[in-house]
C-alpha cells in the first residue's frame, strides 16, 4: 500500500507543482492571455484610426503585453499636438475605444432628402465660416 502511494505521488507531483505555479503567477498568465488575444485578434490592428476615451488617434503597436496609441489634440479642426499612450492589454477593457466605420454609400438606400438637404446646407455654411477666419 505504501509503495502504491509513493508511486502515485511520484507520478503526479508535476501536476501539483504546475497548480501551485499557476496560482502564484495567475495575474501574469491572465495578462499574457489577454495580450495574446488582442495581438492575434483582428478587432484592432496597427495603423487603425480609433478614438480613445473620445480623443482621436491611431494604434501604433499591438504587443503581447501592451498596446501603444498616438492620440491627437485638435483645436479648430487643426492637429496642434498629441501624446503617446501605452496601455497594458489587461487594462484595455476599462478604456472606451471606438473604431469609426468607413463612410457608407447611402445612394442605394432610401434617405430622407429633407434631412440630407439640411445637413448639406449646414456643411456649406460651416465651411464658409471657417474660410472667413
Amino acid at each position: 500500500m505504501e509503495e502504491a502511494v509513493k508511486s502515485i505521488i511520484a507520478e503526479y507531483s508535476w501536476l501539483f507543482i504546475m497548480g501551485v505555479l499557476g496560482l502564484l503567477f495567475r495575474t501574469t498568465i491572465e495578462s499574457f492571455v489577454s495580450g495574446l488575444m488582442i495581438f492575434m485578434g483582428n478587432d484592432y490592428n496597427e495603423d487603425d484610426v480609433v478614438e480613445v476615451d473620445g480623443k482621436p488617434g491611431r494604434i501604433v503597436r499591438c504587443g503581447i503585453w501592451s498596446t501603444t496609441f498616438f492620440t491627437y489634440d485638435i483645436v479648430d479642426g487643426i492637429i496642434v499636438g498629441g501624446s503617446k499612450l501605452v496601455i497594458q492589454n489587461s487594462k484595455l477593457k476599462d478604456i472606451k475605444i471606438e473604431k469609426p466605420l468607413p463612410l457608407l454609400d447611402l445612394s442605394k438606400y432610401k434617405v430622407d432628402t429633407s434631412c440630407h438637404d439640411l445637413l448639406t446646407e449646414l456643411t456649406k455654411v460651416h465651411n464658409m465660416e471657417n474660410k472667413s477666419k
